[in-house]
């Protein structure tokens, strides 16, 4: 009988074992470096300083705003209002007037440009206007300019510019008596300044009398720094008749300069210096009022017949 074979078995898949994953290696730990650590160890330290800063930029800027705002009138505005609830705000803070620095006020009196500042120390900072402070001072006789500024949080700074004197003019106060003001080079009076302070400071300062002699003054000037043997020599010239010059020397001697054609006779006689050294002369006056004459008058002779 035939044999019957048995079935064989299927053979099992025994499944593979997984290959196990490589484990990836732990990463090593970055150490860090001097470089490294002393940045963080700033940027730490400096985050405090960072809000301070904002702060205060904040400051400046609202600062500036106010500054570019119009003076507050008698009535007080909204942004008067906000500028004093500011003021009274940051001098909590700190920002209050603790020094006021002026520069350039030679001459100006300390005490006129406080009062014109408006501002005492411990005052608030922001408690009033840098430009209308500057026009007050500008308000001044002895200044030309002026700036104002803020060194926060409590400096102020005053910077002027004065006008510098030109001549000394001699006119007549209300009783008749002589008054010596000073002028500008345009021939404005500068108020608030001693005339007499001013000539010891500069010796070279001519006087000037007449009534239009502060107008006509620049176009003499001119004049007789063309001629510098002459204008040396130089301490006084007064206006004649709006017409003309007579200039008092050193010595007391006069010059009598013509109504036309100034400058020609003025080169007559430096010329007329440096040939015969006319200026050092015993003359009472010299007349040039003529254009082809010469008139020269010496003094008197000393004593006489008895």
């Amino acid at each position: 009988m035939p044999r019957v074979a048995a079935p064989r078995a299927e053979a099992v898949q025994r499944p593979l074992p997984a290959a196990r994953k490589a484990k990836k290696p732990a990463p090593q730990q970055d150490r860090l470096t001097a470089r490294k650590l002393f940045f963080r160890r700033v940027r730490r330290s400096l985050r405090p300083g960072l809000w301070l800063m904002g702060v205060v930029c904040v400051v400046v800027l609202v600062s500036e705003v106010f500054r570019a705002l119009p003076a507050v009138g008698p009535v007080i505005s909204p942004a008067g209002t906000f500028r004093h609830g500011f003021a009274s705000a940051a001098s909590v803070l700190g920002f209050r007037v603790q020094k006021i620095e002026v520069l350039g006020a030679d001459t100006t009196p300390l005490p006129l440009i406080d009062a014109a500042l408006g501002v005492a120390p411990g005052e608030p900072s922001f408690g009033f206007s840098l430009r209308a402070a500057a026009a007050r001072i500008e308000a001044l006789g002895p200044v030309q300019t002026a700036t104002v500024q803020r060194a926060l949080p409590g400096t102020i700074i005053v910077t002027v510019t004065e006008r510098a004197p030109y001549a000394i003019w001699q006119t007549q106060a209300a009783g008749g008596a002589a008054k010596f003001v000073l002028i500008d080079k345009a021939g404005n009076v500068i108020a608030d300044q001693d005339a007499a302070a001013a000539k010891r400071r500069d010796p070279a300062l001519l006087l000037l009398v007449g009534q239009d002699a502060p107008q006509c003054a620049a176009a003499l000037m001119a004049e007789l720094q063309a001629q510098k043997t002459v204008f040396s020599r130089v301490v006084a010239a007064e206006r004649i008749d709006g017409l003309r010059w007579n200039l008092t020397l050193r010595d007391g001697a006069v010059v009598k300069l013509p109504a036309d054609d100034a400058p020609t006779a003025l080169a007559q006689l430096a010329g007329l210096q440096s040939s015969m050294a006319l200026l050092d002369r015993p003359v009472e006056w010299i007349d040039l009022r003529q254009p082809d004459k010469l008139v020269v008058h010496p003094y008197p002779a000393v004593g006489g017949h008895s």
